[in-house]
């Protein structure tokens, strides 16, 4: 229980991914089955998406550092 914030980051980072993955691939072939382009608003969401995951993870790791652990001479 000492880390249950590390764990429910990882689980939603991982989760998070894992749901953008299945996004990609469905989105994949739909446009290979109707010989279409990729949608552009899909992109945009997996953009963004990955830019929070990465927001979120560096947050958490951020605040288990400490911040800065300068020392003044």
């Amino acid at each position: 229980m000492k880390d249950i914030k590390g764990i429910i980051v990882l689980i939603m980072a991982v989760g998070l991914m894992g749901l953008l993955g299945i996004i990609i691939v469905d989105e994949f072939a739909m446009a290979a089955e109707h010989d279409a382009d990729l949608d552009q608003n899909i992109i945009e969401l997996l953009q963004m998406s990955i830019t929070g995951v990465i927001g979120v993870v560096a947050g958490y790791v951020g605040s288990k550092s400490g911040g800065c652990n300068c020392k003044d001479d």
